[in-house]
């Protein structure tokens, strides 16, 4: 064994710096203000430990507001119709000012800021899933959200290294992160095949329920919310609903297995 030895020796020297190196930039993004939550660590989100594939490091600037069972997912299109953003501006609106759930949502233009918006003006706190690392945030926009979105107790959470930057495959897997975190999914607005479609059957797939706000049947940014509710999601049509659909998830003794049956995992 002895000839082995030196071979060994360079091989824990090399597995050593690249440890230092490790470490030297775990600390120089702590200086950032960026943290790290490891798989298991207490802070880690149990909602997690349900995926088929959960993180195994999260990184995130603000609070580990994700602690939060009052929390809600709300996802939607890029390009949402007027009449989606005028039910959010009434309707989810007044949901967020009597309920104060923790917002949940993917950073994106649209539906996604729309809804942390709201969040802000509403003093709830709000949670910004990225498609990036932290030190790559994306939308670059979004760097003007920092601040508004710590001071009200949120965060910018990424399961990526800071340094990676955004890549179209990364959307759907970021998705996955966002269905996960809320204890339900509300979906505002989706055509078919859509990214906000996959979210919604991801949801499904964690036991998590899935609420639609419904739009007519001719107008193809609504199909693919329209076929969730065949699917047997449940339909919102105002506050009201999604209040009542909140407090119903909430006093669920253990609402990780609580969820919409019937739901296929598959897109249409």
């Amino acid at each position: 064994m002895q000839e082995y030895l030196p071979e060994l020796g360079e091989a824990l020297e090399k597995n050593f710096a690249l440890y230092k190196d490790l470490c030297a930039e775990t600390v120089r993004w702590q200086m950032q203000g960026v943290q790290f939550v490891c798989y298991g660590d207490p802070l880690f989100p149990a909602q997690c430990y349900r995926m088929a594939d959960p993180p195994l490091t999260l990184s995130y600037r603000g609070s580990p507001c994700w602690m939060i069972e009052r929390s809600i997912s709300i996802v939607g299109s890029r390009e949402p119709s007027a009449d989606s953003l005028k039910w959010m501006e009434q309707e989810l609106a007044l949901f967020l000012e009597k309920q104060m759930p923790l917002v949940i949502s993917g950073g994106a233009r649209g539906v996604d800021q729309k809804a942390h918006s709201l969040a802000l003006r509403k003093s709830s706190p709000t949670a910004v899933v990225l498609p990036s690392g932290l030190g790559e945030i994306y939308p670059s926009s979004l760097q003007e959200w920092i601040t508004p979105v710590l001071d009200q107790g949120g965060c910018f959470l990424s399961e990526y290294d800071p340094q990676q930057m955004m890549h179209k495959r990364l959307f759907h897997h970021r998705n996955r992160l966002i269905a996960a975190l809320g204890c339900a999914t509300l979906l505002v607005e989706a055509r078919r095949r859509s990214g906000t479609l996959i979210t919604a059957h991801q949801a499904a797939e964690l036991s998590r329920p899935v609420w639609v706000v419904p739009g007519h049947p001719l107008d193809p940014h609504f199909l693919g919310g329209l076929d969730l509710l065949l699917d047997g999601a449940q339909m919102v049509r105002d506050a009201q609903d999604l209040s009542t659909l909140f407090h119903s998830e909430l006093m669920t003794e253990n609402f990780k297995t609580a969820g919409i049956v019937g739901i296929s995992s598959e897109p249409h």
